[in-house]
């Protein structure tokens, strides 16, 4: 047999396995997305009379992630400093240092972040209730935390109120613990009757305890109290915020002409009167406190409201000492009084600096403008009022003027709002006569007129969205404040009282709506606090996504209060 005739059969002998080789799947599998869960557990749930030197086993689907799991484990009331975990394959073994209490019944609770080994969550935080007595607490507690961020593993606090003094989250574990779902939602359950405080945490630093600055919180807008007449208590809901500690801060001031003064800060500052700056701030020489430098107005730059105006009277070529007093930051911490001066050099530069529009809310060849409009201009700089209103004109034609109201949120910032509603799909026109607008200086902004059309949208295009407000409290105060947003839009409503609510002449889209009610009538949500406690603005968010389409309004959506 020659050797070219031995190469040809052993060439037939490959290309025949090859035909003749079984085909087989690809390697692996379908991936895993199955969420773990507890299938058995020692003891069993609802035992009683259980011995205090107990262990507990808890055994799960699947093989878990171990430090999940751990760090997902609420015991209430918290039964010793030592607690040992086991583990076998998807067993775990739970270990006191020291003998549970006689006639207490104990909650375990698997939370919600507890994941397997391709880190699958599960789908809720289990929980189940033994006692070393003859009976099991059956109080109940549950609601839902909202947040614009994730929520999922946010942990929800019950802290016993024994008497009148304000429990410290910071520094004390609570009495029951559970975990919120992807959703939101929660259940504490075999709660012992008595009055509760609950915080929602979201721990970042995984030390059951609230960390300000770190953790976001939740507070409720009421103290839980559970009795036997009312063991199942329901909607008591979080919504979390991070709480700012940081004070605000001078970060810097500088002049910019002889009349001008800018004040830095490191954040934004509340509201205050900007019409008595002497009440705020005090300028003097640095060489002579006695030497003031007079203030005569000031306001805060509505696109940087960390920056502060100061207009003063003619300054000198001598170093100044500004001190800021009595201002708060929106989260209501006072100024740090080691960091609230600063030393600036002052200026004998006239303001030749001509002004300039920073922001306009309707841009030229604009379409789809809404028919109520607020059409809003930002300044460079503060600017003599009359100047502009004397400047401006809106109007359909050269002939259809339309009237409205200058509203002035400062010297640099003001609204122009229509007396009535514009025609729909109709062409306007604005005119700026630039060169006549000037600042307190006398300058003026540059030589032109702008002028800016625009066309507003389709009134057939819109919508409404209708219901009635209930507030089941009675002696409630405070006005309501509503929201209707979608993804492209957000239109805001307020109530004096509960009763018929309307979004009127809004555009289609898929709309949630919330809300809250202004006890502090300050304007804004108030979250609550911790210590001294402060409960939270009574607030709500509508169950169902609501769907509007052109000129079929969607009516019928009731909103209660709890």
């Amino acid at each position: 047999m020659t050797r070219a005739y031995c190469k040809i059969l052993v060439l037939i002998f490959i290309i025949f396995f090859l035909t003749c080789a079984k085909q087989m799947p690809p390697p692996g599998g379908p991936v895993d997305i199955i969420p773990p869960e507890v299938v058995e557990i020692v003891p069993n749930p609802g035992s009683i009379n259980i011995s205090t030197d107990v262990k507990i086993e808890v055994l799960f689907s699947e093989r878990m992630n171990n430090k999940t799991v751990e760090e997902a484990i609420f015991i209430s009331p918290w039964p010793s400093e030592e607690i040992n975990f086991r583990w076998k394959r998807n067993k775990l073994r739970i270990e006191f240092g020291d003998t549970l209490k006689e006639n207490r019944t104990y909650v375990l609770t698997v939370g919600a972040k507890s994941s397997d080994l391709r880190n699958n969550q599960m789908k809720d935080s289990f929980s189940m209730a033994f006692s070393t007595g003859e009976y099991i607490d059956e109080g109940q507690v549950s609601g839902s935390v909202y947040s614009q961020s994730g929520v999922e593993g946010t942990l929800v606090c019950a802290y016993s109120l024994t008497d009148s003094t304000d429990v410290d989250p910071t520094t004390v574990l609570a009495d029951y613990y559970t975990q919120s779902n992807q959703q939101g939602n929660y259940q504490l359950m075999y709660v012992a009757p008595g009055k509760y405080r609950l915080f929602a945490i979201r721990d970042r630093d995984g030390n059951r305890k609230y960390t300000r600055g770190i953790d976001a919180l939740g507070v409720t807008t009421s103290d839980v109290d559970l009795t036997e007449e009312a063991k199942f208590i329901e909607n008591i809901n979080f919504q979390l915020t991070v709480e700012d500690t940081i004070p605000p801060i001078i970060k810097s001031v500088y002049s910019i002409n002889q009349s001008n003064v800018i004040i830095r800060f490191n954040e934004a500052l509340a509201d205050f009167d900007e019409s008595t700056p002497q009440k705020y701030f005090i300028i003097t020489s640095e060489k002579d406190t006695t030497n003031l430098l007079n203030i005569i107005s000031c306001y805060v730059n509505s696109l940087n409201p960390s920056n502060i105006h100061l207009t003063t009277e003619r300054q000198s070529a001598i170093s100044y000492k500004i001190v800021a007093r009595n201002l708060f930051d929106r989260s209501s911490n006072p100024l740090d009084t080691l960091s609230n001066s600063a030393i600036f050099e002052g200026s004998i530069e006239q303001d030749t600096v001509r002004p300039n529009i920073v922001f306009r809310s309707i841009q030229d060849s604009s379409s789809g403008i809404i028919l109520a409009p607020e059409i809003r201009f930002a300044f460079s700089e503060a600017i003599e009022q009359q100047s502009f209103e004397k400047s401006f004109l809106f109007k359909q034609s050269d002939t259809n003027f339309v009237d409205g109201k200058f509203i002035w949120k400062n010297p640099a910032d003001l609204t122009f709002v229509p007396d009535s509603s514009l025609k729909s799909l109709t062409p306007y026109i604005m005119q700026i006569a630039i060169d006549s607008i000037i600042d307190l200086s006398g300058n003026s902004l540059a030589d032109s007129v702008d002028t800016i059309y625009f066309k507003t949208l389709n009134k057939d295009t819109l919508s409404a969205i209708g219901g009635e407000i209930v507030d089941q409290k009675e002696d409630a105060y405070g006005t309501l404040f509503l929201t209707a947003k979608s993804e492209q839009h957000s239109y805001q409503l307020m109530l004096d009282q509960p009763g018929s609510y309307r979004f009127e002449d809004i555009l289609p889209g898929i709309y949630t709506i919330n809300g809250f009610r202004d006890a502090d009538s300050n304007g804004v949500f108030s979250f609550g606090k911790t210590i001294p406690y402060v409960p939270a603005e009574r607030f709500f968010f509508y169950s169902d996504s609501i769907k509007v389409r052109s000129r079929w309004p969607n009516e019928g959506n009731n909103i209660t209060l709890k």
